[in-house]
């Protein structure tokens, strides 16, 4: 019954195209106005991606014996909710590029200039589109889990599916705010502990909300009634964490063309990793001298780029940070094997297995 990497993505890629059928009815589309928001809203949305967020609530739901077709909009709600931070956190980290084509600040820029803005006005009409399309996405989120109630999910359920949408905003925005305040840190100052924590609240909790999402649709109980969802949100979390750990060391030796996104953007921002954090504990006074002037800084040149590089993966980082994903995917299937075997189980450990070492 062992899921293969091919079946885990082809099973993905199937519920990735009913997600982006579901939200593209002409019901949504032609409710959000005018024209340019709504282009902004599913850029991201109709760009090609893993989908795998709603991919793992679906499974979740499965996995408990439930009926996937009721657990449709809630896993919509997650791709869309999902998709606001992406383009907010673009926005942040001045990023040029998503999903292999331009971010939305950076595509609505670029239609200004078409336009006839100057440069000054285009960059405010980029960033300001992508402010309104991601709070807006961040509303719709809210819409679609409201509409789990028309498919026999509980009164309750979805209640409690809303209010843990509101906690998880709110520990996903201390988790960006960690993440911006980290940069300007003193890297020798930073715990891998705290490192760790940001990396739960940015994407390990999302993740979560994902699997508790899909078993409480399944089981039509609330996270409070049945320790059974706890237990696959738990899991998910931590399978969460190993994903953004595995994504930052593909932001260091990533294949750009293959990830749809910049690499070294992480080493240009500044950004502290558990690779960073390792690195520099174990460097060399010189080495950590070269880290502490050129990491984040806007002068720093492509050999600099690639110095840092090498001394990410000569100290170790890249290694460690690798190890980690996998002790931490370990922990993460221990979580459910309680579960009858079924091939929703089947995929969910596919996912551990695919988090703990994926290339793109």
């Amino acid at each position: 019954m062992t899921v293969t990497r091919e079946e885990f993505i082809r099973a993905l890629q199937e519920r990735g195209a009913r997600i982006a059928d579901f939200l593209n009815q002409d019901k949504y589309r032609l409710s959000f106005h005018p024209e340019v928001l709504r282009e902004a809203v599913y850029s991201y949305l109709n760009r090609p991606a893993k989908r795998m967020r709603p991919g793992i609530l679906l499974f979740a739901c499965g996995a408990v014996s439930g009926a996937e077709e009721r657990a449709i909009p809630a896993a919509a709600a997650v791709e869309v909710y999902h998709t606001w931070t992406l383009v907010h956190d673009d926005i942040i980290d001045n990023d040029a590029k998503r999903r292999g084509f331009p971010t939305v600040h950076e595509q609505f820029r670029s239609l200004a200039l078409n336009e006839g803005y100057s440069e000054r006005e285009a960059i405010d009409f980029g960033r300001n589109i992508a402010i309104l399309a991601g709070d807006l996405q961040h509303g719709w989120s809210v819409q679609l889990l409201r509409e789990s109630a028309e498919l026999g999910v509980g009164r309750q359920v979805v209640l409690d599916l809303i209010a843990l949408l509101a906690d998880l905003t709110k520990g996903l925005l201390e988790g960006e705010a960690l993440d911006v305040l980290f940069a300007k840190r003193n890297i020798a100052e930073l715990s891998e502990n705290e490192i760790l924590r940001m990396l739960e609240l940015k994407t390990g909790a999302l993740y979560e909300y994902a699997g508790i999402a899909g078993a409480s649709i399944g089981l039509n109980k609330t996270v409070a009634e049945d320790p059974v969802i706890k237990a696959i949100g738990s899991f998910a979390r931590k399978c969460g964490v190993a994903f953004q750990l595995q994504d930052d060391i593909l932001g260091i030796v990533g294949d750009e063309k293959r990830l749809g996104k910049s690499v070294d953007s992480d080493i240009r921002e500044g950004k502290r990793t558990v690779i960073l954090r390792h690195a520099f504990e174990n460097a060399g006074a010189d080495e950590r001298k070269y880290l502490l002037k050129w990491l984040g800084n806007p002068a720093a040149t492509e050999e600099n780029i690639n110095k840092i590089k090498a001394i990410l993966t000569e100290y170790n980082g890249i290694e460690y940070a690798r190890d980690l994903a996998v002790r931490v995917v370990d922990q993460a299937v221990e979580e459910i094997k309680f579960l009858p075997d079924s091939r929703y189980k089947e995929l969910l450990l596919a996912w551990a297995g695919y988090v703990a070492d994926r290339e793109y």
